[in-house]
């Protein structure tokens, strides 16, 4: 496995792990796909309209992420 798939599965797990700390932490996974999507995703357009429309959609697909995939094959890596 590359090196990058690792960083970036290992982030994830951290990510998850603290949607699962919800009561803790406050951050639900609504809340954590807000602060992360801007920061893995990026519209390379300069249109202020394209680029908050596209904000939706890349939040909700980080939603979709930090709700549904699978890091169990991070298990004991780290």
């Amino acid at each position: 496995m590359c090196a990058g798939v690792k960083v970036r599965a290992c982030c994830c797990t951290q990510v998850f792990a603290a949607a699962e700390n919800t009561a803790v932490t406050k951050m639900d996974a609504s809340n954590l796909a807000m602060v992360m999507a801007p920061n893995c995703l990026r519209c390379e357009s300069d249109d202020p309209n394209l680029i908050f429309e596209n904000t939706r959609k890349e939040m909700a697909f980080v939603r979709i992420l930090i709700v549904n995939m699978d890091t169990s094959f991070m298990d004991g890596i780290i």
